[in-house]
């Protein structure tokens, strides 16, 4: 994959596993209060401060680790491609 595309695919798999990680974050805040749904504005005054504040601490703690995971992910099969490029070469 070319430098640009390979961006490109990174960052819409980035997008789509922050997406998918902000569900998770939603349904782990669900069971753990009971059915409540996740606060959507920590500046509304109805929203309890600690609320607020759990609820940062779950989705950032689920988004760092589907963030970490993916670029592992493409770390890894960037290493692999530029092994086999380096094996296509010919060899002096």
């Amino acid at each position: 994959m070319s430098g640009k595309s390979q961006n490109a695919a990174a960052l819409v798999m980035t997008l789509g596993a922050t997406a998918a990680a902000k569900k998770v974050a939603d349904s782990v805040w669900k069971a753990g209060s009971k059915g409540k749904t996740p606060p959507t504005d920590p500046t509304d005054p109805d929203v309890e401060l600690r609320e607020a504040i759990l609820f940062a601490v779950i989705s950032g703690v689920v988004v760092s680790v589907a963030r970490t995971f993916l670029a592992r992910k493409l770390a890894a099969r960037e290493r692999r491609e530029l092994r086999a490029e380096r094996s296509a070469l010919p060899q002096r």
